[in-house]
């Protein structure tokens, strides 16, 4: 394989039409624009940036390339474009293009640290591959042949089509061995494509291996801090909100009392033993990462035992289908007939409330509770259903 420039589409809007592979016109159409975008990029041309590259990546894709393009197990010129397409084999094993492959809409599929043996069937022959990826991360595409090939290897990377949504960033190449390695930023999850073409017309004796490895980001951004709901004395739990899925843990200084996953939600709820009014109990929540949030402090309190005052209710008839009245602020305020609950709702900031019920006979005794936040019942006011 000839050194030559690498190429970088992030700014190529071209698209290349859907052709028809059944006649020589379509091939070549086909071939000649996909090398034309191609090769309008050579200017582009720059080193590979070790800085954002794991030099153990980058090393293990070279040497895996090389020793598969030199050595390849199992591998026959005669039956490779017939029986021996998509083969997968063990962990490690090489994979086999499947013709045909000469477009974007019927690209091979690449698994990342295997290599895969592809073979130019005709002069035209451009073989067509897609990646897929999972998140954000490092792309890092090889492209090799034996050292006696006179395969001149021309590949890239790009969105499908050769559209430019800036989802690829191009990190550089270097070349070595007969291994060239391009690398690739990716900033969002999706199927990516690498067109693979002969610059020479195509060597039909000769084979080519082509691999990809990717490393994802490493997530480096800790969790927002727990919300935490109010703690008093009598609570044997903590609930809250935090990061989907992450670890809340609940410590008093640095004993941990109690810890818990948040649900997908992000909700939590945290078992604790029963603490002391004015303990200060810090929360905080760890990602899958590792990485942890700020601290929550929150301070027990007292628990409130003191029940709302009994509600203040009106007068009412035997054509009323409403209770209402003035209880505690936000208590819920509930109308039985005996033990038979007949309707409820919540008093309003200003304490007032009017509970739907079905139409009492004269003469029918109500009985008005209200519950506050704290579940502290108040006592009974009762009423009789008057005449109206």
């Amino acid at each position: 394989m000839k050194k030559k420039g690498i190429i970088s589409l992030l700014s190529v809007s071209l698209l290349v039409s859907s052709l028809s592979v059944s006649t020589t016109q379509a091939a070549e159409n086909n071939y000649e624009s996909s090398k034309k975008i191609i090769e309008s990029r050579l200017k582009s041309d720059k080193p590979l940036n070790h800085n954002v590259i794991n030099s153990h990546a980058l090393r293990e894709i070279k040497e895996q390339t090389l020793i598969s393009v030199e050595t390849p197990k199992g591998f026959s010129t005669k039956k490779f474009n017939t029986s021996s397409a998509s083969i997968k084999g063990s962990s490690g094993q090489p994979m086999y293009e499947s013709e045909p492959n000469d477009d974007f809409k019927i690209a091979d599929i690449l698994l990342n640290e295997r290599v895969t043996f592809g073979q130019f069937d005709d002069t035209l022959d451009i073989d067509f591959y897609k990646v897929n990826v999972s998140g954000k991360g490092t792309l890092l595409v090889a492209g090799g042949t034996d050292t006696t090939s006179n395969i001149d290897l021309l590949f890239l990377t790009t969105e499908y089509e050769y559209q430019d949504h800036g989802y690829l960033e191009y990190l550089g190449s270097e070349y070595d061995d007969g291994v060239e390695v391009q690398g690739y930023k990716v900033n969002k999850a999706g199927t990516y494509y690498i067109p693979v073409l002969d610059l020479n017309g195509n060597d039909y004796d000769a084979i080519y291996g082509i691999s990809t490895q990717f490393e994802a980001d490493k997530d480096t951004v800790a969790p927002n801090k727990p919300t935490v709901n109010k703690v008093d004395n009598n609570d044997k739990v903590i609930t809250g909100k935090a990061e989907a899925g992450s670890t809340v843990t609940v410590n008093v200084g640095k004993k941990r009392i109690g810890y818990a996953k948040a649900s997908s939600n992000g909700s939590f709820s945290v078992s604790i033993p029963v603490q002391k009014a004015g303990t200060t109990l810090n929360v905080t929540a760890k990602d899958s990462a590792g990485n942890v949030s700020k601290l929550t402090y929150i301070t027990v309190v007292k628990a409130d035992v003191t029940p709302p005052n009994k509600p203040a209710v009106n007068k009412v008839d035997d054509n009323d289908k409403v209770v209402t009245g003035k209880a505690e602020t936000n208590s819920t305020v509930t109308v039985n007939i005996g033990k038979n609950r007949i309707g409820y709702t919540k008093a309003n900031s200003k304490g007032l409330f009017s509970v739907s019920i079905p139409v009492q006979k004269k003469g029918t005794k109500l009985n008005v509770t209200a519950k506050d936040a704290s579940n502290n019942v108040s006592k009974v006011t009762y009423v009789t259903v008057v005449k109206h």
